[in-house]
């Protein structure tokens, strides 16, 4: 018997956040009903926030008042923005890590676009957050030039292990000033200061530096405060084997890029440890098939990474929004003439897309 617990009504499909921004997906695109698919599954969902662990009593509790008995617990937390001490991160700069965050960024690109005079935005993180919603900024308002876009990277280059890439998306990112080898002291409510000393001017500030472990990980003992919970090879916790910790909260035994990437596989890995768990039997170990990343540059461009290669083509934005299509109806397959609809009509927008990149 699985329960799933989640504070969140919705599941929402990450890897097309940030085309929020520029309104090629919508909300209703990127979500499913959490407990419609719980419940399709054949499992039970609360909707409600886990708040602490008692590994002793082998219990769950959460703000909601209730006490969760369990015979094993998988944690898929993921992790939490990190702000890396830098003031006024929390009180300036808007997140980018869920459906909402990147609505109400989408709204105030939109207000920031209406208004006179100069408007910059400044995007912190050269990573593929960053760059995805940096080129998601640039479909949208980049041709006609309502924005001035700066990105921000602490590390000499874009992407360094990757050759001659840093060039490639400097090329297809016109317009955006681009500082790198640059760490930033302050988000302020209308800039951001630079260690060196320089100060952007800022009208909106991205924040998109990476992220920490979540704090129920550290108040349940797993690992220390703001780290992620180590694992052994089955994705057992290290310090108590009841816990199975899966997604961007594990913290492997050789570290994976892109580790959410491989969060559907670990979990169906999991399903087959804890049958081997309460039968007694010896559990298999994970091994994570080797994924590529996809990574969109706005309308211009797709890159495909892998190991210290990299593969640059409009066509791979046909394969990201394949990989879209099908993972999210495979979610929540449809069963109702609504529903077929609803799937007709996303295939026909992705059609259309596809024509237009192609």
């Amino acid at each position: 018997r699985v329960t799933v617990v989640d504070p969140s009504a919705q599941i929402e499909w990450l890897p097309n956040i940030h085309e929020l921004l520029s309104r090629r997906k919508t909300a209703a695109q990127l979500t499913h009903d959490r407990r419609t698919v719980v419940e399709r599954l054949g499992h039970d969902f609360i909707e409600d926030a886990v708040s602490a662990l008692d590994r002793a009593q082998q219990s769950a509790h959460t703000t909601g008042g209730l006490r969760l008995d369990y015979d094993a617990l998988v944690l898929a937390t993921g992790g939490v923005p990190h702000h890396y001490d830098v003031p006024g991160v929390a009180e300036h700069a808007l997140p980018t890590k869920s459906v909402a965050d990147c609505q109400r960024l989408g709204n105030a690109l939109t207000r920031l676009a209406a208004l006179p005079g100069t408007r910059p935005v400044v995007v912190v993180g050269g990573g593929i957050e960053g760059i995805e919603m940096l080129g998601e900024i640039c479909r949208r308002f980049g041709a006609e030039g309502r924005l001035e876009l700066h990105l921000v990277e602490a590390a000499p280059r874009l992407f360094a292990r990757y050759a001659g890439l840093h060039e490639h998306l400097l090329e297809r990112l016109p317009g955006v000033c681009v500082h790198t080898a640059a760490r930033v002291a302050a988000v302020e409510k209308d800039g951001v200061q630079l260690a060196d000393g320089r100060r952007l001017p800022s009208r909106l500030t991205l924040w998109t530096a990476g992220s920490r472990g979540h704090p129920l990980l550290a108040e349940a003992g797993l690992c220390a405060d703001g780290e992620h919970a180590p694992v052994n090879a089955a994705l057992q916790s290290t310090i108590d084997a009841r816990l199975f910790v899966i997604g961007d909260a594990a913290a492997l035994p050789v570290p994976l890029e892109k580790q959410a990437y491989h969060a559907q596989d670990m979990g169906r890995h999991v399903a087959q440890g804890l049958r081997a768990l309460f039968a007694g039997r010896p559990l298999p170990a994970f091994v994570p098939q080797p994924k590529p990343q996809l990574v969109s540059v706005g309308e211009r461009e797709g890159l495909m990474l892998f190991d210290a290669r990299a593969i640059a083509s409009p066509a791979l934005l046909a394969l990201k929004e394949a990989i879209y299509q099908y993972g999210y109806h495979r979610l929540m397959p449809p069963r109702t003439r609504g529903e077929v609809g609803g799937l007709l009509r996303d295939l026909r927008q992705g059609a259309l897309e596809l024509d237009a990149w192609r």
